[in-house]
């Protein structure tokens, strides 16, 4: 789990600000504060007021409704009456909302204490949505990270040190290391190192066979999870203030874990924290664990023919992040899924309780937005993670069929000329499935790329090519839309490199994808003047397959 993230990176100035308003417009109140709560640093502070001069309150009420856990009203002699309402997400209190009157009679009735909670309740559920999505959002940047150094390096050594630190960023670890297992005397040869306190003893320590965490995953092939070492036999002490432990296996070839060729190493992550580790945080790592795995074989095949390597890079890279999201998928849907429900619980709720129809209608208009948004969030993990979705097996594919398939996907307006120029008897290639979401990406990028142009002409075309490589199949599809900027061109390719019209991910997965399949893709832009995309596959039979 990612702890580096506080209540103040993921509630809004401005949306807390606007909580306060409405709190004191709901409860008929004087004025209103906001607190933000850091569990981890024991901290309070007050980052939101309205209508407020001098304290209305004790200076200790927040104090005494994080310890309660619930609302709370207190008199301040000569001062205000308040009512405080405490934020709790991952079962700890993050904020505490309070409203206070200056006529020191007011009486809060329970109608007053539903409301001050349900409108804590609510902004308790956007504060950890915001951060469930701020560190979903930062796992992926990390995994793009180290995608970048596995496509730009071939020394191991970099790239494993920066894994290791990406791990343990990642899950929030004080100590790390990284093992390499040496065939021949079957040693666990330490690569990398993460922390402080690494002593010219403990780079030396290399654990023995029945001896410690790596060493018992190293043997077993596979993940282990302690929450608290001191009680764990297997645990061998090199910093004394750890507590819990969380190692992974660095192997390929998964799919038969019981091959004595398939272990290249063990990642191992400690932190001072009890139990600061989770199933969750498995998962994660192995998807990472994959990437040194990369690494390894990398340095291991420097000497192969170029060629050879970058189609077994894009297999490999396509295979680590495919098992990154599916983790990463998983995690959203469980956690995202449930706030449609709550929130339609919630709104049914509220027909028992009594209030004015415009405060029934903000709640309302508030819950309906939370639904929608919670629905948006489901819609684009489904698109976000569908290119790495199992495409089944490799078919023999007509390339002119596939691209008219895409045309009729795409459904065009008519305002756009549509120009095919297919050769005939064109040679099959031997693809997934996927390549119509290939072509059709960039149809609809073409598409987009049009839109308020004078001129609006798409060009798809199909031709042969012969190198000594081989025979190859080559599509061209041309827009006259804005073209390119050449700033732009530079980093076309790589992910989430945002634009106009998307997420700046699709271009990523589409060379991919399209290296994977033993091709390559490439583009031509003159800015105001439109941009074409060349597509070549190799023809079936015309050379060697890709290796998967």
């Amino acid at each position: 789990m990612v702890n580096t993230l506080t209540p103040t990176d993921i509630l809004d100035p401005d949306f807390l600000q606007s909580v306060v308003r409405q709190a004191t417009y709901q409860c008929r109140a004087d004025g209103s504060g906001f607190y933000l709560c850091d569990p981890e640093q024991g901290e309070i502070f007050l980052v939101a007021t309205h209508n407020m001069g001098q304290m209305p309150w004790d200076e200790e009420l927040p104090a005494r409704v994080i310890a309660a856990r619930e609302a709370i009203i207190e008199i301040f002699p000569d001062r205000a009456v308040s009512l405080a309402a405490p934020l709790i997400w991952q079962d700890a209190v993050r904020g505490v909302l309070i409203v206070f009157d200056g006529n020191v009679k007011r009486t809060y009735r329970d109608r007053d204490t539903a409301l001050l909670q349900s409108l804590a309740d609510m902004t308790a559920s956007v504060g950890q949505q915001n951060e469930r999505l701020a560190r979903m959002t930062a796992q992926f940047r990390t995994l793009h990270t180290i995608d970048v150094a596995l496509t730009s390096s071939l020394e191991s050594e970099r790239v494993l040190n920066l894994i290791l630190e990406k791990a343990a960023e990642l899950v929030g670890a004080e100590h790390g290391s990284l093992r390499q297992l040496d065939p021949e005397s079957g040693k666990l040869v330490l690569k990398a190192h993460y922390g402080d306190g690494w002593t010219p003893e403990k780079l030396a320590y290399t654990p023995r066979i029945g001896q410690g965490i790596a060493r018992w995953v190293a043997e077993h092939r596979r993940p282990y999870l302690s929450p608290d070492v001191r009680n764990d036999p297997l645990n061998v002490v090199l910093f004394e203030d750890m507590r819990s432990s969380i190692s992974v296996p660095l192997q390929y070839g998964q799919e038969d874990p019981s091959n004595p060729d398939s272990l290249l190493g063990v990642l191992l992550l400690e932190s001072s924290r009890v139990a600061a580790f989770d199933q969750q945080d498995v998962e994660l790592l192995e998807a990472l664990a994959q990437g040194a795995v990369i690494a390894i074989q990398n340095a291991s095949q420097h000497q192969k023919l170029r060629t050879e390597q970058e189609k077994r890079l894009a297999a490999e890279k396509w295979a680590v992040m495919g098992q990154a999201a599916t983790a990463l998928a998983h995690r959203i849907n469980n956690l995202m899924g449930i706030v449609p429900v709550s929130a339609s619980e919630t709104l049914r709720s509220l027909t028992k309780i009594e209030m004015p129809d415009s405060e029934r209608h903000w709640i309302e208009a508030n819950l309906g937005r939370i639904e929608r948004n919670a629905q948006f969030v489901l819609k684009l993990s489904d698109a976000l993670f569908r290119p790495f979705k199992d495409s089944g097996p490799m078919a023999r594919l007509d390339v002119n069929q596939m691209l008219n398939e895409a045309l009729e996907s795409a459904d065009l307006p008519a305002k756009i000329e549509v120009f095919r120029k297919f050769e005939e008897n064109l040679p099959m290639v031997n693809c997934s499935l996927l390549l119509v979401d290939i072509f059709l990406e960039l149809i609809i990028n073409a598409r987009n790329a049009m839109q308020h142009r004078t001129q609006r002409r798409l060009q798809v075309s199909t031709r042969t090519e012969q190198d000594d490589a081989g025979i190859w199949v080559v599509v061209e599809i041309s827009d006259t839309g804005r073209g390119i900027p050449v700033d732009q061109m530079a980093h076309l390719w790589k992910m989430f490199q945002h634009s106009e019209a998307g997420l700046g991910f699709g271009l990523w997965w589409l060379r991919t994808f399209i290296e994977r399949q033993g091709g390559s893709i490439e583009c031509q832009s003159e800015l105001g003047k439109g941009a074409t995309f060349f597509v070549r596959l190799p023809a079936f039979g015309g050379r060697e397959p890709p290796v998967e």
